[in-house]
């Protein structure tokens, strides 16, 4: 019988599956399609994603949560998580571990370090508490913001999220769906969205902690070249498909979850920081 206790780093990964029926096929959970029936190693995913027209049955449920395979329902390739179901396993351990690092003054600070490392590309100062490294991270974006606006030629009067002008609501799609595939690899890897390390107070604070490590080198660059291109931009769903077509081509979710373990556990940053635009 599959080891329901095998870790995430162990696991294929993730599995996203659209416009099919889930069933059980002598035991083992099978997909159904127009070209017939596929068997899924659900013993070994770490995550389950289903999309669009996607239909499953009591027994498949039983038998994902029985292997310890998460189960989420997504959006169109996970753009957006809209319910997830409840995993089995060593979860419960994990978020007591990540609860422990909360908790953990200092610990707390150089998980806070490691997130800025990524975010800034550069060492964080060793004598800056979390506020003040906060402080740094307001400065350092508003700089982004601005240098962005210059090189696509956009015009920029500051970040906010309630204006309806074309590069704010670009924005705040496009950081909508990368928090979407963010939680999906918070939940994948048995973590509670709401335990924060820099952000707190949220059900989605650690959401929000992971995406700010990638967010100036995927989803925002990419609003304000879809912002330049077209003057004006009133069709959100050219945004929410142009950070869909980003996440397929870098991989974006499996990356996630390396950031993630090493951000959260100090495990050794297994990927590399370069995405193509």
């Amino acid at each position: 019988m599959p080891d329901p206790l095998i870790p995430v780093s162990r696991r294929v990964g993730f599995l996203y599956l659209e416009h099919t029926r889930l069933d059980l096929g002598d035991g083992v959970p099978i997909c159904e399609s127009a070209e017939g029936a596929t068997p899924i190693p659900a013993g070994t995913l770490a995550c389950l994603m289903l999309g669009p027209g996607t239909s499953v049955t009591h027994a498949v449920m039983s038998e994902l949560a029985r292997l310890g395979c998460l189960i989420l329902w997504v959006g169109e390739h996970g753009v957006r998580v809209y319910s997830a179901g409840k995993p089995g396993g060593a979860f419960g351990r994990r978020i007591g571990e990540q609860a422990g690092l909360i908790n953990h003054p200092s610990d707390r600070l150089e998980a806070a370090r490691r997130l800025y490392r990524i975010m800034l590309d550069d060492d964080a100062p060793s004598t800056r508490s979390i506020d003040q490294l906060r402080g740094l991270e307001g400065s350092w974006v508003r700089a982004k913001y601005t240098r962005l606006a210059q090189i696509h030629g956009v015009i920029w009067v500051g970040r906010d999220s309630k204006k309806a002008d074309p590069i704010n609501r670009s924005i705040s799609m496009a950081t909508s769906t990368l928090y979407g595939v963010t939680e999906a690899a918070i939940l994948s890897l048995g973590l509670s969205p709401a335990l924060g390390i820099v952000h707190s107070g949220d059900s989605r604070s650690l959401v929000f902690d992971i995406a700010d490590t990638v967010k100036f080198r995927t989803v925002v660059p990419l609003a304000f070249r879809l912002v330049a291109e077209n003057p004006g931009l009133k069709d959100l769903g050219l945004v929410r498909r142009g950070c869909r077509d980003l996440f397929v081509r870098n991989r974006l979710l499996e990356r996630m979850v390396t950031i993630i373990e090493h951000v959260v556990f100090g495990h050794e940053l297994g990927c590399d920081l370069h995405f193509k635009p």
